[in-house]
């Protein structure tokens, strides 16, 4: 006759079942989800510069006196059913802009059930901007809202499964109203570069002057503010045409590096 082992009533079985179940309950402890939630300037979704601008009021018209830079924020962690202020401030050992005077960063928040963003830093054209250009270091500190510190951020393109690149959390923006070489003029792609060459102060100078335009856009290509091709196309006949002019009644044009302007065949 073959003995029948009832496992249900074995002591083995018993032991084993309750050390089982103190080990999960001990996991269930231990994996009990807190949310902590971060937020962070989105450098992804920056077309341009993603760690500082250079913001000029002489490239603008004469009579624009304020001027409004939006920063993209994105937050980590879960959305929220109230509104929540995004914690941006200057850093004032890096920030040579006076608050109030020279900039204002204005109240943004990151709406109920959103996990995005804008935050709004007005610029203000001031007499001392025409002899100098300042300094506005902006940064997110943790607040009750966002707790969680994010020292960096990666970008979503990978290689072989790891980051391509980090962004510093911090952004700079450079003011001034003199004129300034565009953050993106030998970017890829760029018109600047295709259409009117190498830069110099004093051909961008007489660019402005000729065409009549002080905005641009990224890459004097892309966003609202870009000219069209065709209207490219035009300012290039006409920049020629007026060099053509300069130098046949003073000669070659030089610019601030010793150099003659010129501008490239098309």
């Amino acid at each position: 006759m073959k003995a029948i082992f009832n496992y249900h009533k074995s002591p083995y079985f018993l032991y084993l079942i309750t050390i089982l179940g103190i080990g999960i309950t001990s996991c269930s402890k231990d994996l009990v989800y807190e949310n902590n939630p971060g937020i962070y300037i989105d450098k992804e979704k920056m077309i341009s510069s993603r760690d500082s601008i250079a913001y000029s009021f002489a490239e603008k018209s004469d009579t624009r006196t304020l001027d409004t830079i939006y920063l993209p924020i994105k937050i980590s962690g879960e959305v929220s059913n109230v509104d929540r202020n995004v914690p941006l401030v200057v850093n004032a050992a890096k920030t040579t802009a006076t608050a109030g005077t020279h900039f204002q960063i204005l109240e943004s928040r990151v709406k109920a059930n959103e996990l995005t963003a804008t935050a709004a830093i007005q610029l203000k054209r001031t007499a001392d901007l025409k002899s100098k250009q300042l300094r506005i270091y902006l940064e997110i500190v943790p607040n009750a809202d966002f707790p969680l510190v994010i020292a960096k951020t990666k970008t979503n393109n990978t290689y072989n499964g790891e980051p391509m690149s980090t962004y510093n959390p911090g952004y700079l923006i450079k003011l001034t109203d003199q004129l300034l070489k565009p953050d993106t003029w030998d970017g890829s792609g760029s018109w600047f570069k295709y259409y009117f060459g190498n830069y110099s102060a004093v051909k961008f100078k007489f660019i402005i002057e000729v065409t009549g335009r002080t905005v641009w856009g990224d890459r004097a290509r892309y966003g609202p503010d870009a000219p069209t091709s065709a209207e490219l196309k035009v300012y290039y006949t006409k920049l020629v045409t007026a060099l053509y002019e300069y130098e046949q009644a003073h000669g070659p044009m030089i610019d601030e590096t010793g150099n003659q302007v010129t501008f490239p065949k098309i």
